[in-house]
């Protein structure tokens, strides 16, 4: 059950995945002070969020990393605003 539970998840995000830049633009990104850095903000999200850690995504036309998280088969994802670094959604996938 809960490998297609995975399956379903993963699935799912590969149809629903935003706008994604890569990892050049969000280099440049940082190094011009429009974003945070990944690592900073990552290592506090990780910390407060229960479950296993899944993944991050950059969504480059909202300016947010998305972070997902397994628990109990459920996945979590929780939007970060990569321009200040706080929390502005969280969802759970069934």
């Amino acid at each position: 059950m809960r490998v297609r539970n995975l399956l379903f998840a993963f699935t799912s995000l590969a149809l629903a995945v935003p706008v994604l830049a890569g990892p050049n633009d969000v280099h440049d990104m940082v190094r011009a002070g429009e974003i945070m850095p990944l690592e900073a903000i990552q290592r506090r999200v990780v910390q407060e969020t229960p479950g296993e850690y899944v993944g991050v995504q950059f969504d480059q036309a909202s300016r947010t990393y998305r972070f997902r998280f397994m628990r109990e088969g459920n996945l979590i994802n929780i939007d970060v605003d990569a321009r200040t670094g706080v929390r502005v959604q969280r969802r759970q996938s069934f």
